[in-house]
């Protein structure tokens, strides 16, 4: 029995050896095969649209809108009061008026009046003064024969009657030259070149001092009010401001749209205003600009399109907006090396709009600029442009 035992275990384990050895023989066979050679695998190159950038000046331009406006407008006023007994034809709205053209003239009856009276107090004064002057001389000649050597006391050369005199000859003067004046003032003239705003009188009118009569405005004295934000002043040359008084501003042009005609107008800009507006916080600049060749004169209210050039810079590059990259607040762009690799450049930018992207410092002539997003873009990472 115990032969039977050892028998079975004998095959089992021969069963065994040869089980182990058939897989170590299989294993042996697929270990030692030849392998297919491995194919490396590339990354796959991106390609990128680049612009190769060129210094060129730079020249800041604001644009805005603006409205004619007459910072200087006169109330024309009568100092003497009367009837309106004439007015000039001529007296309307939007017609230049001559400096020293009669405009209005008021009932002088009065005045010529009272011109003859104080002409005639003048006469009556003066002989009262040469009556009295003639006393003193007989008076002093007087003396003199009855006390020679003694000069004659104040009252006997009648010293006070003819200071008393000579006052009322003064008085009567400027009474004379008062009634001339306020009969010259009957007239009303225009005391410079301008244009008439507003006209408030009509004959037969009361007109009292002060009593606007019609509004003028110089002819040389229309402007242009432009507002602007306060950070493009730098940009700017304003006298006064951050240039001193008596400099040239900034260079400007303003449009005209007049149907299908546009007008054009060239000048500088001149000032600024005293203080931002409330509402919008601009400030406003006025401008001083005259008309080109064919161009009509401007009137207070057109509403107008202004450029004002600022400060020109020698050298800039011009780049795409979608070119420039901002990242926790810094701004650069991709740079293609001559090895086909991005390299990150920061940069500043002095202008942008939706079109362009003006930048001042970070960029060397000739270099490639990638000129379109790049999300995931990295550093060192080989790229190849697009033709």
């Amino acid at each position: 029995m115990r032969s039977g035992i050892s028998r079975r275990w004998l095959e089992v384990v021969l069963s065994l050896l040869v089980l182990s050895a058939g897989f170590l023989i299989a294993r042996h066979l697929v270990l030692s095969r030849p392998r297919p050679p491995s194919k490396e695998k590339k990354r796959p190159v991106l390609v990128v649209k680049t612009l190769r950038v060129t210094p060129r000046p730079f020249v800041y331009r604001v644009e805005t809108t603006g409205t004619v406006v007459a910072p200087r407008r006169l109330e024309l006023a009568p100092e003497v009061a009367g009837k309106v007994v004439w007015v000039s034809p001529r007296l309307w709205p939007g017609v230049k008026v001559r400096k020293g053209e009669l405009l209005v003239r008021i009932d002088p009856t009065d005045y010529r009046a009272a011109l003859f009276r104080a002409r005639a107090r003048l006469r009556e004064a003066e002989r009262t003064l040469a009556e009295l002057s003639a006393q003193a001389r007989q008076s002093v000649a007087e003396w003199r024969v009855l006390h020679p050597g003694v000069p004659p006391p104040p009252l006997v050369a009648k010293e006070p009657e003819l200071a008393a005199a000579r006052a009322e000859v003064a008085a009567a003067r400027e009474e004379v030259k008062k009634a001339r004046a306020d009969l010259a003032r009957t007239r009303i003239r225009a005391p410079f070149a301008a244009r008439v705003l507003e006209v408030r009188v009509e004959k037969g009118d009361y007109a009292s001092p002060g009593r606007v009569l019609a509004v003028l405005y110089p002819l040389a004295g229309v402007e242009v009010y432009a507002p602007v934000a306060d950070y493009l002043l730098p940009y700017l040359t304003v006298p006064g401001l951050n240039a001193p008084a008596g400099t040239p501003g900034s260079p400007v042009e303003v449009l005209w749209e007049a149907g299908s005609k546009v007008f054009r107008y060239h000048g500088r800009v001149l000032r600024v205003g005293g203080q931002a507006e409330e509402k919008t916080r601009l400030l406003p600049l006025y401008l001083r600009v005259h008309p080109d060749s064919g161009s009509p004169e401007l009137l207070p209210g057109i509403f107008v399109r202004i450029r004002i050039y600022g400060k020109k810079y020698p050298r800039t590059f011009e780049i795409p907006p979608e070119a420039l990259v901002r990242v926790l607040g810094r701004t650069f762009v991709w740079v293609v090396d001559r090895s086909g690799r991005l390299v990150k450049r920061p940069v500043r930018v002095l202008f942008q709009d939706e079109k362009r992207v003006v930048i001042s410092e970070g960029l060397s002539a000739g270099e490639k600029v990638v000129a379109q997003r790049l999300p995931g873009a990295l550093p060192g990472m080989l790229v190849r442009e697009r033709p």
